[in-house]
């Protein structure tokens, strides 16, 4: 009997390996294969020179990489059994701040104090920064001369009629960098300012990209004249002779952050890998053209890239990083419903503008006014109280219902104006 109920926990234990297997195929894989896995929003692109010299070394432990963008991976992340993250890299602080609030991030030992010159108060300890980027504009200068225009240099140059329908961005709600790179624009030149710069360059723009690097493929192929962009994404195709980018004046320090996931099942591996990321050898991987960004680490006065280096790294007036994250959802939302939802019936709009100022030989200040006001002031987009009906979706809801009236009405009051000026 004894011998008889031995078998059968055998048979069972048998039968319930494949069914573990099942359960958790990416835990049983690392473990198998040794590797550890890193979740990215970077683009292929921009990770491979990192993985390849990595691989390249006498004891690397092989790499995988889950590419995606921030929301997908905070989805992947909220859960322990889809796969076996160790290690999280991103330009996302909002990716970073999440997964410090749900206790996904390990403790970092005594990470270096030059990666943590760049990182946030909120989440020093468990992130480090190994590289940074800019951004500013990046042009298809073929696209330019046929239409016989200078290449774009300024956010305010970006609102020139004469780029109408040749312009390219992406959405804040879809790529962090772009919430970041608009966040700074909002604060630098004041909010009601940032957002008549942003809506004005509506009425130019030939589409909405979903992907920040798709923005800058799209300007490489010819489908759009100039947009504004991360660098590293710009800089990955300046080998090309049609192409060019210029930082814009007071471009925001974007940092590239890492950390090692609490949950990870080689986290000494993966501190190895920081590690690596930030010795002498992965600086100068990071410092490398293949990648687009800069290193954490100064670079050689002889280097060409040295002074925007240290223009970027000491910028005078450097993001608030607690507004960001807590008018997050605000900003996005917003930018959706007044740019990316009407994209349509704004460049509508704006064409009309366009062609009455062409006909009258002088601008109409009243028309633009109305096409760029917002229906959330500065003090609100300040205001606790105002931006955490965010966080209720009902009363979300209300207020999505609210601005898109808003921005309905003042374009039904431009274009009534217009018919009143002809």
């Amino acid at each position: 009997m004894q011998k008889n109920t031995i078998r059968l926990k055998i048979v069972f234990l048998i039968l319930l390996i494949p069914i573990i297997g099942l359960a958790f195929p990416s835990r049983l894989a690392a473990l198998q294969n040794d590797e550890l896995v890193i979740a990215t929003t970077l683009s292929p692109e921009a990770t491979i020179h990192i993985m390849e010299s990595w691989n390249a070394l006498p004891d690397a432990i092989p790499i995988r990489t889950i590419n995606r963008t921030s929301a997908s991976l905070e989805r992947l992340l909220d859960t322990q059994v889809m796969e076996n993250v160790d290690l999280v890299l991103t330009s996302s602080p909002m990716l970073m701040q999440h997964l410090q609030q749900h206790d996904r991030l390990a403790t970092l030992q005594d990470p270096p104090n030059i990666s943590q010159s760049l990182v946030p108060a909120s989440l020093k300890g468990t992130v480090a920064a190994v590289a940074f980027s800019g951004y500013g504009i990046f042009a298809n200068r073929h696209w330019m001369a046929e239409n016989q225009l200078p290449i774009p240099k300024t956010w305010n140059e970006l609102t020139d009629s004469r780029y109408q329908g040749m312009l390219l961005i992406s959405s804040p709600s879809r790529s962090d960098t772009y919430h970041l790179m608009i966040e700074s624009l909002l604060q630098q030149r004041g909010w009601d300012e940032g957002w008549r710069i942003l809506l004005n360059v509506s009425g130019n723009l030939a589409t909405v990209s979903s992907r920040s690097f798709g923005v800058a493929d799209k300007i490489k192929t010819g489908l759009g004249g100039a947009a504004p962009i991360i660098d590293n994404y710009a800089n990955l195709l300046l080998g090309e002779p049609d192409l060019e980018f210029h930082y814009l004046p007071d471009s925001a320090t974007l940092p590239t952050f890492i950390a090692i996931t609490r949950y990870s099942l080689h986290q000494e591996k993966a501190l190895q890998f920081i590690n690596f990321l930030l010795s002498e050898q992965g600086q100068k991987i990071l410092a490398d053209s293949n990648t687009g960004k800069y290193p954490v680490t100064p670079l050689p006065d002889s280097d060409p890239r040295k002074v925007q280096q240290s223009q970027l790294l000491n910028q005078p007036k450097l993001l608030d990083e607690h507004l960001v994250l807590k008018r997050q959802r605000l900003v996005q939302q917003l930018f959706d419903y007044a740019i990316t939802y009407r994209l349509m019936e704004s460049k509508d709009a704006w064409r009309a503008v366009y062609m009455a100022e062409s006909q009258l030989k002088k601008p109409l200040p009243e028309a633009r006014a109305l096409l760029t006001a917002v229906p959330v002031t500065e003090a609100e987009s300040r205001d606790p109280e105002y931006y955490s009906r965010f966080e209720d979706s009902g009363k979300a809801e209300v207020e999505y219902m609210r601005w898109q009236r808003f921005f309905q009405e003042q374009q039904r009051r431009a274009i009534a104006y217009l018919e009143t000026v002809k």
